[in-house]
């Protein structure tokens, strides 16, 4: 769950920004250009390379989300672009598939583009300024955000409202943002998969939709600020999924929306975490056909990689069928068992974690020893690689953090490394005892990125961790890391490879 009151289409006049939209083939921005869109604390790509015939490298991106990054389409496109033209392509492997994993959430804050949004972005950049939540914290700001987007939106909720009587309270302003989510999140991902040649996945609230050239929708649901479309994109239904996508290299299909015809799989979060449900998403179904349709994985061709998706909370959702029982019978209980039943050797764990990583209410380095490193570890599950692409920065009053890695099943190097603060349980600190297989440094880890300070100390990463949450009003207030794990991953695993591959923030 996861971007300035500023004018929006500063960069150029409504039409400009039309164009941008609309074109593929408009130019690739500058080195200039894109040294502007750079978050201002970065790390170098973390790189472990293997180039064996038959694998894939991997980029996991570390986005930082701001406020300036969707003041329009072209400042998104931008950024987007910029992080794809400063972590890919100078380390694109030739004649071997390349897969660019971005973050859960990444399509969010695209709903707040443009004057709809700019309360939005006001309230998100400035959480403590919004009134009435002074001292407050979450979720105030939050909450407040959701009623400015409603307000933004009003026009196309009550036109979707005479649509959809049951559209919800606050999943519905995500409806009503449907043609700018499609022309903002999933046009950008889909032209950048054709332009580069690669598979990209990232995930966004999304309803059902499709093209129209309707008067009546485009009179309703047209963008205010660019000129009188052709067509627009319309919610098909009320419903709002919590919704990854992998995009291909070229087209699959020669009909539907622009932006889904090179999407190869689509994945419908279940189960939903609890601020997803208190904002009405639906949850991705959890039995019968839809349900393995739904975790399929997608196998890459000429590879023997095949891609499985778990954003987040379903990555950490092993349960314990009883004998006998399918594990696809309930993914909300047994998701990974029935992933990797269902052939997956590659989670692709797209990851926006709602809390601070050195927190004060558990662990969460810790905790998340559940999903990345479990995947390869537990003999339960047959997965080669997880594949973790953290999404950091502060949305208002919550604040988003994790370190994006890569961790490969089997790997025996000397080297060892984990999270921070992960070095040892510490029952005082109240870590589970159940958590005592997940302390200590692990072989593992094939790539991890940095956190903003090394240290064994929780006491010193939680002072780090409140300087950077939203309203600290400290200098590191909102300065995470933006950076980008690469690997190429071998089928089968290479055991020998050398571990813990990672860089210093600058």
């Amino acid at each position: 769950m996861r971007g300035t009151a500023a004018r929006i289409l500063a960069a150029g006049t409504a039409a400009a920004a039309a164009a941008a939209i609309a074109a593929p083939a408009s130019a690739a921005p500058t080195r200039a250009q894109c040294a502007r869109t750079q978050a201002h604390r970065t790390a170098p790509p973390i790189e472990s390379y293997d180039a064996k015939r038959g694998s894939i490298r991997v980029f996991a991106m570390q986005y930082k989300q701001e406020a300036r990054n969707v003041r329009s389409y072209s400042t998104f496109r931008a950024k987007i672009e910029c992080m794809i033209r400063t972590y890919v392509v100078p380390r694109l492997a030739r004649g071997r598939p390349n897969v660019v994993v971005f973050n859960e959430d990444i399509g969010l804050a695209t709903a707040a583009i443009g004057s709809r949004g700019a309360a939005v972005r006001a309230i998100a950049q400035n959480p403590a300024g919004t009134p009435g939540c002074a001292g407050q914290g979450f979720p105030c700001a939050t909450l407040a955000a959701l009623a400015a987007l409603n307000g933004g939106y009003a026009k196309q909720l009550a036109y979707y409202r005479e649509r959809f009587p049951t559209l919800g309270a606050l999943s519905g302003a995500f409806a009503a943002a449907t043609d700018t989510i499609a022309r903002g999140f999933l046009r950008t991902f889909s032209d950048m998969a054709r332009r580069y040649r690669v598979y990209i996945v990232g995930s966004g609230p999304v309803a059902p939709f499709r093209e129209s050239r309707d008067p009546a929708d485009i009179a309703a649901l047209a963008d205010p600020d660019l000129p009188r479309p052709r067509s627009v994109f319309v919610a098909t239904a009320p419903d709002v999924y919590n919704a990854a996508f992998i995009w291909a290299p070229r087209d699959v299909r020669r009909s539907g929306p622009p932006m889904l015809r090179n999407v190869v799989r689509e994945n419908r979060k279940v189960p939903l975490t609890n601020i997803e449900k208190a904002l009405g998403f639906a949850p991705g179904p959890s039995s019968g056909p839809a349900a393995v349709a739904n975790l399929r994985p997608y196998r890459i061709p000429h590879t023997k990689a095949r891609l499985g998706i778990a954003t987040s909370l379903p990555a950490f959702m092993y349960g314990d069928p009883p004998r006998g029982v399918d594990p696809c019978s309930d993914t909300s209980l047994y998701y990974m068992r029935c992933l990797s039943a269902l052939g997956a050797n590659v989670v692709i764990q797209d990851e926006a974690n709602p809390g601070r990583w050195a927190g004060d209410n558990g662990w969460q380095p810790l905790a998340w020893m559940g999903s990345t490193w479990r995947a390869v570890s537990d003999p339960g599950v047959r997965f080669d690689y997880n594949v973790t692409a953290f999404m950091v920065g502060n949305l208002a009053d919550l604040p988003f953090d994790g370190q994006t890695s890569i961790t490969q099943r089997g790997l025996r190097s000397a080297r060892s490394c984990t999270y921070v603060g992960n070095g040892r349980l510490d029952p005082a600190d109240g870590d589970p005892a159940s958590y005592a297989g997940y302390a200590g440094r692990k072989h593992e880890f094939l790539a991890i990125a940095p956190w903003v300070i090394q240290s064994d100390s929780r006491a010193r990463l939680r002072d780090v961790g409140r300087r950077l949450a939203p309203g600290s009003g400290d200098r590191l207030e909102n300065d995470y890391i933006e950076t980008a794990v690469v690997a190429d991953l071998t089928f089968p695993p290479d055991p020998r490879r050398r571990a813990c591959a990672t860089a210093r923030a600058r």
